[in-house]
């Protein structure tokens, strides 16, 4: 069962025109980690659990989940592809498939650290990839816990703290179940080991070898067991070749065709009848045209921003559809008409802090005061395109970060694995 109208009137709940607001309180991808919360048994750890109906027609008396996590596979690109995929077209026919919002941003480094902890942005302060943390030495890249240039903090600071990013007790160490992530290797790194507390890892390097790897995990299982399996290839060719790009489909059916033979299809029996299967995105895609990508570094800022310890300027942090910007004392209305003009073809939305706070974007639950340290002065989300500085960045077609339906709306589709089988 495909949920159409659910996603027309989440598109039609608008921040500004074309502007999608996130339904917290809802059908948000935000509410994935207490739905798995509930599912498994935990209700009174499951605070903000997505709506019953999404399991409408769905056996959910299991004992396992898996949750195949596809980065940067909107729900409009499902439904462009869904009948090119056997899958797909099975989740349509057997599953219940429900439209969520992203949260905002709709980034990963946002969205990670939103499904390991089960916590809002506004909450987590996890805000973007780029984020000043002055007790990590300013500004750094928050999923590889590396500086501007992509040194590893362990590097060039001294014992630094994933904890001075991200804080607070993960989704694993609250579920009474077994938690088993598999995803590729992506190298040491200080962020996955504190937002991965209560969980073991399984490494792959393929699609294929990860859903193999999840049926092994739950064919092993001697307890309840949430597997998490994260596919990254979608996001990654929607990135260099556009989400429209048939080499970007072609990964989709990668996935789709991995899960299809190597989870669902040869599960066992017995374990296939207790495993509750859902899919779903943190986000989907725009693509771009290159006189909608702006060089950040040609527009005028640097006298206008705000100073590091060392004196110098914060750059623009979050993403490049989500351009946050702390403001020099004095100087946020000169900074809001220098983007304003320098930004023009992105014809952005541009709000200031109260707004920001005001409208609860970054969440609807109480701000953390890690939130309130990090909550730019000024927000530009971009209607068109977006800005970077680096040059790898801005050869880049397919973005996103912003508010647009196509990155906003993400699916969301639950079967029991023994209902997909042919």
């Amino acid at each position: 069962m495909l949920r159409d109208r659910l996603a027309a009137d989440l598109a039609d709940d608008e921040l500004a025109p074309g502007f999608v607001r996130p339904a917290w309180d809802d059908y948000c991808f935000a509410n994935v980690p207490d739905t798995v919360l509930s599912v498994l048994g935990d209700e009174p750890e499951a605070t903000g659990p997505l709506p019953d109906d999404v399991f409408e027609g769905v056996a959910t008396d299991i004992d396992h989940v898996v949750l195949a996590f596809v980065d940067g596979f909107g729900w409009n690109h499902f439904q462009r592809v869904r009948d090119d995929h056997p899958l797909l077209a099975r989740l349509v026919d057997r599953a219940t498939v429900t439209p969520l919002t992203s949260g905002y941003p709709s980034e990963t480094a946002a969205a990670v650290s939103t499904i390991h902890t089960g916590r809002q942005p506004a909450e987590h302060g996890v805000l973007g990839w780029n984020a000043y943390v002055e007790a990590l030495g300013g500004t750094v890249q928050t999923l590889p816990f590396a500086d501007r240039d992509r040194t590893p903090l362990t590097e060039v600071r001294d014992d630094p703290d994933p904890a001075a990013l991200l804080d607070g007790t993960t989704l694993y160490e609250r579920l009474n179940a077994a938690s088993v992530l598999v995803q590729p290797d992506f190298g040491p790194s200080l962020y996955d080991s504190q937002a991965n507390r209560g969980a073991s890892v399984v490494n792959y390097t393929n699609p294929a070898q990860a859903a193999y790897r999840a049926r092994e995990t739950l064919e092993r299982a001697t307890e309840p067991t949430y597997c998490y399996c994260y596919f990254p290839t979608v996001d990654k060719l929607s990135h260099a070749s556009g989400a429209a790009h048939p080499e970007t489909d072609a990964q989709v059916g990668a996935v789709c065709h991995a899960i299809e033979r190597e989870l669902v299809e040869k599960l066992d029996s017995n374990v296939a009848e207790r495993t509750l299967f859902l899919l779903t995105a943190d986000h989907g895609e725009v693509d771009t045209v290159p006189e909608n990508r702006v060089d950040l570094g040609r527009v005028d800022l640097e006298s206008h921003l705000a100073r590091d310890t060392n004196g110098e300027p914060i750059p623009a942090l979050g993403g490049p559809r989500n351009l946050q910007f702390h403001a020099r004392e004095g100087h946020r209305d000169a900074l809001r008409a220098t983007l304003e003009d320098g930004l023009t073809s992105l014809d952005p939305l541009i709000l200031d802090r109260e707004a920001i706070v005001d409208e609860g974007l970054f969440g609807d639950r109480e701000p953390s005061s890690r939130f309130l340290e990090r909550c730019p002065d000024l927000l530009v989300v971009p209607r068109k395109g977006f800005a970077d500085e680096e040059e790898g960045t801005l050869a880049n077609v397919g973005m996103h970060g912003g508010m647009a339906p196509d990155e906003m709306l993400v699916p969301f589709a639950a079967a029991r694995v023994d209902a997909l089988r042919p």
